[in-house]
């Protein structure tokens, strides 16, 4: 194993589990690299603190803002992406839960603002991260040469291709111990690909159209109701909905997904009266499906049978 790629994974193995800056710092560096946001400058390779900065945005606004994942509110960094939440949805007038992409093209439309955001979180991170991200116990090992004059970073050529060659398996390793330090703050389910996917600038899309039809087919018998009300729906006015909000559930298993009018607005935090609800849905549901995957029907009796539903009901707050 070459030994630069030994020193990552050495500090990397060093991040303590009392918060997340390291690891967002080490990402950002990588995420860099990979989409080649750096100068070449003779044999060296720079970056600017300005890009990675604006990826470790991108990743708490994902976790903190989206999946509503904390650390108890004491990283510098939480409170600047809570002060932009609190500003971005009283101007969209709407809580649903927004990707980075939304709020990146909000707060870039005043550049000064935006400016000043990015330096913020500059500070935070020379002060705290930048030059404590090469400590490992009582040694200082060698990745980069910071430049704190020029809010720099500085790499050796072959350094960065080999970060390259490996960057799987040092993210792998750098969302490992991010997922384990919030397991110790939040009781959020899937809680590792919540911390992975937060790197996404753009919100992966989510195709309903097999349950959507299975549940019109073998739920709806006589005929096709909206959850909430009760009434009949055309097939052209039918959406699906989850009863536990997608951005803490994260999954699109059937036993969360309900129909209703394609005009009903998300609800941040079901009732008890939903939940009731929902529960004699699956039980009906259960006993309905016959001619669907194994998988499907495995995850309806796992959660018929250990009221699973009740569990995330309590640990998301309801």
């Amino acid at each position: 194993m070459e030994k630069y790629l030994s020193n990552w994974i050495t500090i990397i193995d060093g991040i303590k589990n009392d918060n997340t800056y390291k690891a967002s710092w080490g990402r950002a560096i990588i995420e860099c690299i990979l989409k080649e946001e750096y100068e070449i400058v003779k044999e060296e390779i720079i970056i600017e603190e300005y890009f990675i900065v604006q990826k470790i945005l991108k990743y708490y606004w994902n976790l903190n803002s989206y999946f509503n994942l904390s650390q108890g509110d004491f990283l510098v960094i939480e409170k600047v992406t809570k002060e932009i939440s609190l500003d971005f949805y009283r101007k969209k007038k709407h809580h649903n839960p927004a990707w980075f992409n939304e709020m990146e093209i909000f707060i870039k439309r005043k550049q000064i603002k935006f400016e000043k955001i990015i330096n913020r979180i500059m500070k935070i991170v020379n002060k705290n991260v930048a030059y404590r991200f090469l400590n490992y116990r009582s040694k200082r090992i060698k990745l980069y040469k910071l430049d704190t004059k020029n809010k720099t970073l500085r790499f050796k050529k072959n350094d960065v291709e080999i970060i390259k060659t490996h960057s799987k398996l040092l993210i792998d390793l750098i969302n490992s111990k991010w997922a384990l330090n919030l397991e110790k703050y939040n009781n959020s389910p899937y809680l590792q690909r919540k911390v992975i996917d937060s790197a996404d600038s753009y919100q992966k899309r989510q195709n309903f159209r097999s349950i959507k039809n299975m549940l019109v087919q073998y739920y709806h018998t006589e005929g096709i109701k909206d959850f909430y009300t009760g009434e009949h729906l055309d097939y052209l006015d039918v959406k699906l909905v989850h009863i536990i909000p997608y951005n803490y559930i994260y999954s699109n298993n059937i036993w969360n997904l309900v129909i209703a009018h394609r005009s009903t607005k998300l609800r941040m935090i079901p009732s008890e009266e939903d939940m009731k609800n929902l529960k004699i849905r699956n039980k009906r549901l259960l006993k309905e499906l016959t001619n669907v995957s194994n998988k499907e029907k495995q995850d309806l009796q796992n959660v018929v049978n250990n009221n699973l539903l009740d569990k995330c009901f309590i640990d998301m707050g309801g």
